[in-house]
């Protein structure tokens, strides 16, 4: 039979039982819906959690601290029971792990700063913040768009820093001069973290009644400078060694390398200021170890090699994460294939049902010429149709209401950090695949009917009352 004759064939048995086949295709249409729904939101959750928030293709290492250390604190350091600092042979060793890209030192900055001034950041000029962060190798933001300056280490060594006693007798561009030691410096380039600007957002903009940061507005915020102090706290009771200086920082980057909560310098200028402000010792080695994979598979060995090397890899969240969403996603999926599976049983019992109503019908087509296959395939392409049909009604259904859902979520529910625009993912992919279930669930549910109206023998089929 001619492929235009067959689609007209078809065609026109559908018109003809539209009501019954309108009926066969709601339990798919439900079962696709939900089938779309939740695939969907599984992976728009999956895009903001281990996209976002936790990044599935690093992991943080950290030495590995002794229980004496844990028991007794700072005292567990004075007996030598204190953690081993990660050395740079530590580094390399990581690095030549299989898999690995690259693996980034950090080293954590041991000694109180302060900051003030920035109305943008802090509501006032009076206003100030204590800051936490760390040093970050500048390697890690090879290929990361930062401006105006670069970051790296930018001091300059003692003895060739232009002398001042103010802004304007520094002629290099981009120098201020720091007051409490009369030299031309450039600003300390500093990074920080989308979290941290979600926090902003959800929390502290709102509180403080200040404007949001957009994406637009975070590219404006480049070259936005704050000072800071060295050695002093807003706390009396935290102190240092070492004399307190001013510092101006300069904001030259976001980055999801950069510290979750706080800023991370280059690491040159930590490594200084904590053999100054907190010991030598604690300028010496590294406090963490950021590890890139090129290929997820490649967690699980480098961080094998971790605990040979004595270190401990730090929990994330992001394992137990992906976890939860997969879990959760693959019981909806049971739930939708369990009413997928009730709509091919009801497929089934309609075209048992057409078979048997329609087998005057089939011996008339197949005393005039009609194949076994001809007849199987008329039926099949009919449930086909009902498939489509079924599957782009559910796809449509889906669709809109993700587009509800993330309406009543733009419109009722608070800010919170990484709150996404959409929680679906609507994929290209993921509509050709659920319309090819649809069809493929309705082709199965029909196909024992096909046969044996395939297999009727046109006398029989006519001598049928």
């Amino acid at each position: 039979m001619r492929a235009g004759r067959f689609a007209r064939l078809v065609g026109m048995n559908i018109r003809r039982a539209r009501r019954q086949f309108l009926l066969s295709s709601f339990g798919i249409a439900v079962g696709i819906a939900s089938l779309a729904f939740f695939s969907a939101l599984s992976s728009g959750v999956r895009q903001v959690v281990l996209g976002r928030v936790f990044h599935a293709d690093r992991l943080e290492v950290e030495p590995a601290r002794s229980n004496l250390d844990t028991t007794l604190g700072s005292l567990g350091s004075l007996v030598g029971a204190g953690p081993r600092p990660i050395t740079d042979e530590v580094v390399a060793q990581l690095r030549a792990v299989p898999g690995v890209k690259a693996a980034y030192p950090r080293m954590r900055i041991d000694f109180p700063v302060r900051a003030w001034g920035g109305a943008e950041f802090f509501g006032g000029q009076n206003r100030g913040a204590e800051i936490v962060g760390d040093g970050l190798d500048p390697g890690a933001l090879e290929g990361v768009t930062l401006g105006p300056e670069p970051f790296a280490d930018l001091d300059r060594p003692p003895g060739v820093a232009q002398a001042c006693y103010g802004d304007t007798d520094c002629t290099t561009a981009g120098e201020y001069c720091n007051w409490d030691v009369h030299l031309c410096q450039r600003p300390i380039p500093v990074i920080a973290s989308r979290f941290l600007v979600e926090l902003y957002n959800s929390t502290f903009a709102g509180q403080h009644g200040l404007p949001k940061i957009s994406d637009f507005m975070l590219s404006r915020f480049r070259g936005f400078t704050f000072t800071i102090e060295l050695g002093q706290s807003f706390m009396a009771s935290r102190a240092s060694r070492g004399t307190p200086r001013q510092r101006r920082l300069m904001l030259v980057g976001i980055s999801d390398r950069a510290v979750q909560v706080g800023l991370s310098f280059p690491i040159g200028y930590v490594r200084r200021w904590n053999a100054e402000y907190a010991g030598g010792e604690a300028g010496r080695g590294y406090s963490s170890v950021t590890i890139e994979v090129s290929d997820k598979r490649a967690i699980t060995a480098a961080a094998a090699r971790a605990r040979a090397l004595g270190l401990t890899v730090v929990d994330s969240g992001a394992e137990q994460a992906g976890l939860a969403i997969t879990l959760v996603t693959a019981l909806f999926a049971l739930v939708s294939l369990a009413i997928i599976a009730v709509a091919m049983i009801n497929i089934a019992h309609t075209f048992f049902r057409a078979v048997v109503e329609r087998r005057r019908e089939i011996g008339v087509l197949r005393a005039v010429g009609a194949t076994r296959g001809d007849i199987q395939w008329m039926l099949l392409g009919e449930a086909a149709a009902v498939g489509l049909f079924g599957g782009v009604a559910g796809a449509a259904l889906a669709r809109l209401l993700g587009l509800l859902i993330d309406w009543a979520s733009r419109r009722f529910v608070p800010d919170f950090p990484f709150k996404p625009e959409s929680y679906f993912d609507f994929s290209l992919a993921l509509y050709a695949a659920v319309l090819g279930f649809a069809v493929l669930a309705c082709v199965a549910g029909a196909l024992v009917p096909a046969r044996r109206a395939a297999g009727l023998e046109p006398a029989d089929a006519l001598s049928a009352t």
